[in-house]
């Protein structure tokens, strides 16, 4: 008896989610492996398996940052050891692969103290109560194994208050309570029909294409014992060692003779092409993907130069329509499991999208530029020429001398406490009401309004820096040379009048505020408040931490030096005047 088997194509139904009056847990697909179903297709076809990947690789990026890290050290250095990268990673393979994904938090003394990965597919959820909530989820290692009478793991839903809870990210699908299906769900079908077509072909190729030819005889048939022995002889000199690749035929007609007949079907070559190429497109769409070489599939026959402007144009729409969706969702769960230890972060992803494919024009603050770069600004921020007259080296020229560099604080025993970004939010203790004074040179010996002595008697300076130390060949020539000299400054050599024919300068006025203003419009570079205390033997000069705001909440804070004011630091010092209303312009 022949059989067929044949694949429909038609549209992917909703696998069945199954409530059994005997059983807690309600089961997802076909004898509850839904799950694993996914798996096999992700494993088994290579358009899904590609796919799936290189949009993981994007949703994960270089891994997740906070604008504010340097502004709350201490949660930053939280969240760091709560969440790691490779539990992140598996995170969104799941939330992509599997339309879920899983948390598992513990606790200790109602404080998160670990957060891991956990298997989505291992979980069934738990049925719903009188609310039509989910109070649980249980666990099974491998479902397809599972029988009646095994002993399941309950696990509560994160909120619920126990010491290990599961927090789960899906998305909302109308008439889906108990789970989400994966997006791509659509074209499922296609990934199966692609899993088969090269599972046939490898069959083919192993088995030296069997069943290609079919050959007849006409001269009666024989007894089984001889149509076996026929059948073997003709078979031990035309097959390989993979199997037969002729099917033998007897016949009892005398009139006919023996023939030899192909059947393959016509132009088999063309169809497997069609199909394979079919399948490849439907899942591409299914994905959303908006370019092949956005997940690394290249076009057959093209090449990345005469496609690259094609990924310039389909990165913004692949990124906002399918990467950050998904981004979202995993912060969104990452902000839920922090807010239990009262940490606010504001999170994003490190992008790993070339930089030359970014368009930041666009990009109004600091924190744009970062997420669409993925590179913290603190550290690759320039000032780029804009073409008008700067005359940069008499700019310099005027501030060069009032600077102290920090060595020779060090050689007088003063030591770095303090070394922060201004942040009012974080700030307290400003209660040091100090008027403004002028004095013509900065040196060490020479005090600014902000310096001061501390309740017990110590002896403390504050001093500003070009932020950041760094630029790029293109940067404004007053910047390269703020940059190279490194120096610090009291707030007395800043905040004046400098003259210069500066572009950032007011209609008919030919100087400005360096303090204010910086290094002129579209500059991206701003002030650093550092804070030096005359050493007493406490604070250990080579401590790698002597720089962080770590030591401000112990030492500082400690001895009760006054942070400046409003009036005396105003908030843009600490903010580049591109990061600014109208890129910094005053006009």
């Amino acid at each position: 008896m022949n059989s067929l088997e044949v694949i429909q194509l038609e549209a992917y139904q909703t696998p069945e989610v199954i409530e059994d009056a005997k059983k807690d847990f309600v089961a997802f697909g076909s004898d509850n492996l839904f799950y694993d179903q996914l798996i096999d297709v992700y494993l088994n076809s290579p358009t899904s398996h590609s796919t799936i990947t290189g949009i993981v690789n994007q949703i994960v990026g270089k891994g997740l940052h906070a604008h504010n890290a340097s502004r709350k050290p201490d949660e930053f250095a939280q969240f760091r050891s709560l969440f790691k990268s490779k539990d992140l990673k598996k995170i969104a393979l799941d939330y992509k692969l599997l339309g879920e994904a899983a948390i598992q938090v513990s606790y200790l003394q109602k404080k998160v103290v670990k957060v891991s990965h956990f298997n989505r597919e291992t979980l069934r959820a738990e049925k719903c109560d009188d609310k039509g909530a989910i109070n649980a989820y249980y666990y099974h290692p491998k479902w397809k194994d599972y029988k009646d009478g095994d002993k399941l793991t309950r696990i509560p839903v994160f909120g619920s208050g126990a010491k290990n809870e599961i927090y789960i990210i899906r998305r909302h699908i109308p008439s889906m309570h108990y789970y989400s299906v994966p997006d791509y769900i659509g074209s499922l079908n296609y990934g199966k029909l692609e899993c088969s077509i090269s599972e046939f072909l490898v069959n083919e190729v192993e088995n030296s294409f069997s069943g290609s030819k079919l050959v007849s005889f006409a001269n009666g048939s024989p007894s089984v014992e001889g149509m076996k022995k026929i059948k073997q002889e003709i078979t031990d000199k035309l097959t390989g060692v993979h199997g037969e690749k002729v099917i033998v035929s007897f016949s009892d007609s005398v009139e006919n003779k023996t023939t030899i007949e192909d059947i393959n079907p016509p132009n088999s070559a063309e169809v497997y092409q069609y199909i394979s190429e079919e399948c490849s497109r439907k899942l591409m769409i299914g994905h959303r993907i908006t370019s092949p070489l956005l997940v690394g599939i290249r076009d057959t026959g093209s090449s990345l130069g005469n496609n690259a402007e094609e990924i310039q144009n389909a990165h913004n729409l692949f990124e906002n329509l399918v990467i950050k969706p998904y981004q979202n969702d995993i912060i969104d769960a990452v902000d839920d499991i922090l807010g239990v230890n009262g940490i606010s972060l504001d999170l994003y992803v490190q992008t790993l999208t070339p930089i030359e494919f970014i368009d930041t024009e666009n990009a109004v603050t600091k924190e744009q530029v970062e997420e669409e770069t993925g590179q913290q600004l603190s550290s690759q921020i320039c000032c780029s020429s804009d073409g008008h007259d700067f005359d940069d080296q008499h700019m310099f020229d005027q501030i060069s001398d009032l600077g102290d560099n920090e060595k020779t604080l060090f050689d007088l025993n003063y030591e770095l406490v303090d070394d922060r970004e201004v942040d009012y939010a974080q700030e307290e203790d400003l209660d040091q009401q100090l008027s403004l004074a002028s004095v013509p040179k900065g040196r060490a010996d020479v005090k600014s309004k902000l310096d001061g002595v501390t309740e017990s008697g110590k002896k403390y300076l504050v001093r500003y820096q070009y932020n950041p130390l760094s630029h790029q060949p293109n940067s404004r020539e007053f910047c390269k040379l703020m940059v190279k000299a490194a120096r610090v400054y009291r707030k007395e050599d800043l905040d004046r009048e400098f003259r210069g024919n500066i572009d950032f300068n007011a209609k008919g006025s030919s100087s400005y505020n360096l303090f204010l203003y910086v290094g002129g419009k579209y500059c991206k570079h701003a002030w650093r408040r550092k804070t030096y205390m005359l050493s007493n033997g406490k604070i250990d000069p080579n401590n790698p931490n002597a720089n962080k705001s770590l030591i401000y909440k112990t030492e500082i804070k400690k001895e009760g030096i006054s942070t400046p004011t409003a009036d005396e630091e105003p908030a843009e010092v600490s903010v580049a005047p591109n990061n600014r209303p109208n890129r910094g312009a005053k006009n």
